[in-house]
């Protein structure tokens, strides 16, 4: 059995973090007709949602999107297109798969 010093200090490695994000696609989300929301996914992995941001002065209210890593609440910065705000949470999600461990 390993000792503890012989673990690795990330949970996931850099390379394997990548191959993740390769493989993501943007989504239509199973409530995207009532909330209009998308699902950043891997595979059946889900890595986070995007969702549109509202108060702008458009017609529709909205003022671009945002997204949300499936690991924390916090949104990432308002984007203009859903690709940009999908991209956003891929990094954020390779931030938080790759921290070294507490």
């Amino acid at each position: 059995m390993p000792s503890s010093s012989s673990r690795p200090n990330r949970r996931m490695s850099a390379k394997a973090a990548r191959a993740v994000i390769e493989a993501a696609d943007l989504v239509k989300a199973p409530d995207h007709r009532d909330t209009s929301r998308w699902e950043v996914r891997s595979g059946d992995l889900l890595l986070g949602h995007v969702e549109p941001s509202y108060g702008g002065a458009s017609r529709s209210g909205r003022n671009g999107w945002i997204g949300r890593s499936a690991q924390t609440l916090i949104p990432t910065r308002r984007c203009a297109t859903r690709q940009e705000a999908a991209a956003e949470v891929l990094l954020a999600w390779e931030r938080q798969a790759t921290a070294p461990r507490p």
